[in-house]
């Protein structure tokens, strides 16, 4: 069981839903040249000029573009870098896992993700921040260039983004529900589990996930974060991360930082449903039986490490061949069970206000044109009912803080005793 300490440089507000990170003082670009030039060029007897102008914010990060140059009329040289600091939501663990997921990605797969050149997963350097250095990727965000595609060429990407998920679903499957880790990375860390890998440079150690840290109370909490032998454990271990948040949020008053007056008012609602999802838990998520006294086999390739975030912005592609040539944002990306290994974020058609207009006759929905592509080459998401209904009440825990009646109602067509839990 594992809590963070409150750290430095971040602090969380009010926002629509929870509170949200916020940057206590921007990143100083001095700083993030002497950085790069030191890793980068350490020993190179040419001039070199960098230069570093901000690129874009994520939800934890800000990122910037490095354009170095050497002075050199024979064969000037240009090479383009991105450099990415990131709020401490997850100090040390989500950096290290990141990085050790982009070396296992390209060391076992032909997956194209940016090489990274150097990293810092701790605060303690002159930035005051953690910090990753990675190579550009060439070309521009899919969602630049997605509206203006035709539907053949939104279907050649597709089917290019499922070859990369298919790879990770024949090569990325491991025996435990976990973030992966370079060996003797996490060495130091007392009281933190691991679990060996399928390749003796890796392990599987706790798991990096925004469930555990969003809103900023759950950092304070005592936290389960495995790795996982099942799935049982693993969703156990999230329904008592939020029966915790709850409770903290419960004895907090309205001069701290961690009251919410809106969702306090539905804490008795949420503990309840949670309790119940809790009873569900045995007839959905079923632990393996062994004899008694015998230690469990784990399962074997049962959890596949899944990029949760491929969305339009993540993909990047040539734009004038629409040729894949990169995945990014590989922050938080975890092993999970296979229910939750579902269609790119992308395929899922983009955000509306209100339900769209009918198709008229003889039109097709151009998603659904695109999830057949995928399915055709990955195979078929939908697979069996219990998977369905696994993938089902996940969803229903990040339901929890915004619409706990959604849940409940869910809740009521899914009673503990076994009837109506699997649909046909």
């Amino acid at each position: 069981m594992l809590n963070t300490p409150q750290q430095p440089r971040v602090r969380w507000k009010p926002g629509t839903f929870c509170s949200i990170p916020t940057w206590t003082e921007t990143p100083q670009i001095p700083i993030i040249e002497s950085l790069c030039r030191r890793h980068l060029y350490p020993d190179t007897p040419l001039p070199v000029s960098l230069t570093i102008t901000f690129l874009a914010d994520g939800a934890f990060n800000k990122l910037y573009t490095v354009s170095a140059s050497t002075d050199s009329s024979d064969s000037p040289e240009l090479k383009v870098y991105v450099f990415r600091v990131s709020l401490p939501v997850e100090p040390f663990y989500k950096t290290t896992s990141e990085v050790a997921t982009l070396a296992y990605i390209r060391r076992y797969t032909t997956i194209p993700v940016p090489e990274v050149i150097a990293h810092s997963a701790t605060a303690e350097n002159e930035l005051g921040l953690e910090w990753i250095l990675m190579e550009k990727v060439h070309g521009v965000s899919l969602s630049e260039v997605w509206p203006r595609m035709a539907i053949s060429a939104k279907e050649e990407i597709t089917e290019q983004v499922a070859s990369c998920v298919l790879q990770m679903r024949a090569l990325c499957r491991f025996d435990a529900i976990g973030s992966l880790y370079c060996r003797g990375a996490l060495e130091e860390k007392e009281g933190v589990d691991v679990l060996d890998a399928k390749h003796d440079a890796y392990v599987i150690g706790p798991l990096v996930t925004t469930f555990f840290f969003v809103g900023g109370r759950r950092l304070k909490v005592q936290r389960n974060r495995g790795p996982y032998l099942n799935d049982h454990d693993y969703m156990l271990a999230l329904t008592q991360v939020e029966l915790e948040d709850m409770k903290l949020l419960q004895e907090s008053t309205e001069d701290t930082a961690d009251y919410d007056k809106y969702l306090t008012e539905d804490v008795p609602d949420i503990v309840r449903a949670t309790h119940k999802l809790q009873d569900l838990l045995p007839s959905i998520f079923c632990r393996p039986l062994t004899p008694l006294g015998a230690s469990p086999d784990p399962p074997k390739g049962e959890f596949v490490l899944c990029h949760h975030d491929l969305s339009l912005s993540n993909v990047i592609v040539d734009p004038a061949t629409y040729k894949v040539t990169g995945i990014v944002d590989w922050e938080c990306v975890g092993i999970i069970p296979t229910c939750g290994d579902t269609y790119p974020q992308f395929l899922g058609g983009p955000e509306a206000d209100e339900e769209p207009e009918p198709l008229a006759d003889g039109e097709t929905d151009e998603f659904l044109l695109e999830m057949k592509v995928f399915d055709d080459v990955v195979g078929q998401c939908g697979d069996s009912g219990m998977q369905e209904l696994k993938r089902e009440f996940r969803e229903q825990l990040d339901m929890l803080g915004f619409s706990v009646r959604f849940v409940e109602r869910w809740l009521k067509a899914h009673p503990d005793d076994g009837r109506l839990l699997a649909p046909n």
